[in-house]
């Protein structure tokens, strides 16, 4: 290595903060580049400086853009611990700074304790990973799972930011790109940190259905089946939409020979979920008296993809609602206006592990008492975020949901899903960028997404 004077550290330091994605920043002090050599000399700096040094780096490393990811990729990083390390060590910072600049640019945003209160949690967790060691697996996969603890207790409800439209800030449209974006990072972030747990850990814990089936596993399953995450989906939902109603209809699961794939469970399961609490709750509402039509899931694939239709005879959706059911602002049910954990929105509950009280998602770091109060609170609609979620969801993994609603009989759903993990993540829904599947036809898609 090449020394450097502090007086030079401290001139190059104006002009470059924590250059390098391969720097580690360790507190009190400031590595450098030196030459070709790719490596780096510490240089002491006060905790001051080197929180003002973290600050500008969130600027610069917010305009970053974060590197196209597939399942298939992410799959193949498994194979070597420290690699997919050093893959998280320069990704997370990146997409959790672009997370924070999304967060400034909202209006006045520093004037909403909520907004300025996830701010500095997301500016804690970008300044702990660049000072992590990801050499040294024990304490990196620590740091990561106190971020997850950390970001589980985000209590920050999409309802909240109807405000921004209510008060003419920002029209609908923009706060649902906003969101979309978002939880797109979100999404991200979640899922590297989830894939590398589950490399560096055993599991422990409940297993949930059969043993190679967990639909709370955040991380990617090489081999899910798509049929038996449909059927767990359809019975917690029976269960809960029992406990809610006091009845509810038959859901028919039929698998057609659909084969294992590549993806996350969680976010199947979520889908499935979200569909079926709309499925059933029209039907319900529609057929209030007398026999209620079964609703049916049909699971099917080809070699290439994966596709799952949800049909129901729930009255469909008026013509009037059709501009809006992909906005995150929207609900035809009673709004819930109180504030939940993240956890509360992503999750299903699984009313059989709640009263349990085994409760429980793959490294999942809630605490089991808040979870379990929370998701016991959690309704069968309103939200406000069940569709656009889902359709991110799968849309974020190369899929797309499309949409076919007859008014005044009922609703088709259907679930297109890549089954080659060769589709890139979403790396900006902004601007003039595209999703990747825009050409995927939808029956009542609005706005900028239209095909």
């Amino acid at each position: 290595r090449l020394r450097h004077s502090h007086a030079r550290a401290a001139a190059l330091a104006q002009f470059s903060p924590l250059r390098g994605m391969g720097t580690q920043v360790r507190p009190g002090t400031l590595p450098l580049f030196t030459g070709d050599t790719g490596e780096a000399d510490e240089v002491l700096v006060s905790p001051m400086r080197l929180e003002q040094l973290l600050e500008a780096e969130i600027t610069s490393l917010g305009l970053r853009q974060t590197r196209p990811m597939t399942v298939g990729n992410i799959l193949d990083s498994m194979k070597d611990a420290r690699q997919m390390a050093e893959t998280l060590y320069e990704e997370l910072p990146v997409r959790y700074a672009q997370r924070i600049k999304l967060l400034e640019s909202l209006p006045n945003w520093h004037q909403r304790r909520s907004i300025a209160n996830v701010r500095k949690m997301y500016a804690t967790s970008f300044k702990e990973l660049r000072r992590a060691n990801f050499n040294d697996q024990e304490s990196f996969r620590r740091q990561l799972q106190l971020i997850k603890q950390r970001h589980s207790h985000t209590n920050l409800l999409v309802g909240g930011f109807k405000q921004f439209v209510l008060d003419n800030e920002l029209s609908e449209e923009q706060m649902n790109e906003w969101l979309d974006r978002f939880f797109a990072l979100r999404i991200s972030t979640n899922m590297l940190i989830s894939q590398y747990l589950e490399l560096t850990e055993r599991r422990k814990g409940p297993q949930d259905v059969e043993e190679d089936v967990n639909p709370y596993q955040s991380s990617i399953n090489p081999l899910l089946n798509p049929g038996r995450i449909a059927r767990h989906a359809a019975r917690v939902i029976g269960q809960l939409t029992t406990t809610w109603y006091g009845r509810t209809p038959e859901i028919l699961v039929t698998d057609v020979g659909a084969q294992p794939f590549p993806f996350v469970p969680r976010y199947l399961f979520y889908i499935l979920s979200e569909l079926l609490k709309n499925a059933v709750r029209a039907t319900i509402e529609h057929q209030a008296r007398g026999h209620m039509v079964p609703i049916t899931v049909l699971v099917t694939s080809s070699v290439d993809m994966c596709s799952i239709r949800i049909s129901d005879e729930g009255g469909g959706i008026p013509v009037k609602n059709l501009s809006h059911v992909w906005s995150y602002l929207y609900t035809t049910a009673e709004p819930v206006m109180t504030p939940m954990t993240r956890e509360a929105v992503d999750a299903p509950t699984d009313l059989r592990r709640l009263e349990t009280g085994a409760l429980h998602s793959l490294h999942s770091l809630a605490d089991s008492d808040e979870t379990t109060t929370v998701l016991s609170r959690s309704p069968l609609a309103g939200l406000g975020c069940g569709l656009p979620l889902s359709r991110l969801y799968a849309r974020y993994l190369g899929g797309n949901i499309q949409l076919h609603t007859m008014p005044g009989f009922g609703t088709d759903v259907f679930v297109h899903l890549n089954r080659l993990g060769t589709k890139e993540d979403l790396r900006c829904l902004w601007g003039d960028q595209v999703l990747p599947d825009e050409r995927v036809g939808t029956a009542f898609e609005s706005g900028r997404y239209s095909p």
